[in-house]
């Protein structure tokens, strides 16, 4: 039973478009707390609410809310684990600006050069936290502990990737089996989260493993296209590589020229297995993840 203390999430609607709508209000809600209790500066709870107000394709909600809907879910745990999965995306892409020193995100100063870097990590932690308290209604109430669980372990591995990435700095890297480790954590584990969450909660564990490797297989792809658009800037730090990016690593392994190539072929071969599991899952609960990875291919 859900206590006095927990923001309950709005009802799903029909349409995506109004979910969407939905979505923003309840994370909006969220990060704003309860004013009677807040006793804090107003600059992290503006700056969470700018972040969040700012944009984004919600691909990480839409994934939720299109398996769950297809899984059956009911509508308000559908409406709470798209909220915790774009709110724990949108916390990591606050530290990662941090980390990387990125002035601007969809267009909008960064929350670390508008508002310092304390102030950036105490954004990014209020959003982890409002990630967890989204979880605080639902209505499957037993399978919450599992679910806790889950969401932990998929938040260590991308802070497990972050630390990896952040240990390169200054040198290149040149194995293949590193980069993809470590993409797989960054970009991988908070794709195949939403996924994973409504399989737990629709009662269909015996696809998680399937539903993983499809996610993460589109997350590695993804970061493959950025890096491929990023090869210069990434290339261009004064004291090494700003990044770890798979045409500079297939280029320190000796690849020269043909490191495009090659990453393109990996990135397509990842997408094909993502699309072969997408088209397998039960329900139809895979086909938004199917339809992402298509488009993603015609990208190539």
């Amino acid at each position: 039973m859900m206590t006095s203390h927990a923001v309950a999430p709005l009802a799903v609607s029909e349409s995506s478009e109004d979910f969407l709508v939905d979505l923003n209000e309840f994370m909006l809600r969220l990060v704003r707390g309860d004013e009677s209790e807040t006793d804090c500066a107003d600059a992290p709870i503006a700056a969470a609410s700018s972040v969040l107000s700012s944009g984004g394709h919600r691909v990480r909600a839409r994934l939720a809310f299109h398996a769950g809907t297809a899984l059956g879910l009911d509508s308000g745990d559908s409406m709470a684990i798209s909220a915790a999965a774009e709110l724990l995306h949108n916390a990591s892409l606050v530290h990662d600006d941090l980390h990387d020193r990125e002035k601007t995100r969809r267009g909008q100063p960064t929350v670390w050069s508008l508002y310092g870097d304390d102030m950036a990590v105490c954004t990014g932690d209020l959003l982890l936290s409002a990630a967890y308290a989204a979880l605080a209604g639902l209505k499957t109430i037993h399978l919450l502990p599992e679910l806790l669980a889950l969401v932990h372990r998929r938040t260590l591995r991308v802070i497990c990737g972050q630390c990896s990435e952040l240990s390169t700095r200054g040198r290149q890297v040149d194995s293949m089996a590193f980069y993809e480790k470590m993409a797989l954590a960054k970009s991988g584990a908070l794709l195949s989260l939403p996924l994973e969450m409504a399989f737990l909660l629709a009662d269909k564990k015996a696809w998680l493993g399937e539903v993983r490797e499809a996610a993460e297989g589109f997350g590695l792809s993804y970061q493959v296209m950025d890096d491929i658009a990023d090869i210069e800037s990434d290339a261009a730090g004064d004291d090494g590589p700003r990044a770890v990016n798979a045409l500079l690593v297939l280029q320190a392994a000796g690849h020269g020229e043909n490191s495009q190539v090659l990453a393109r072929e990996m990135a397509l071969r990842r997408l094909e297995n993502t699309i072969d599991i997408a088209n397998r899952l039960p329900n139809n609960s895979g086909l938004f993840l199917r339809d992402l990875a298509l488009a993603l291919c015609q990208r190539f």
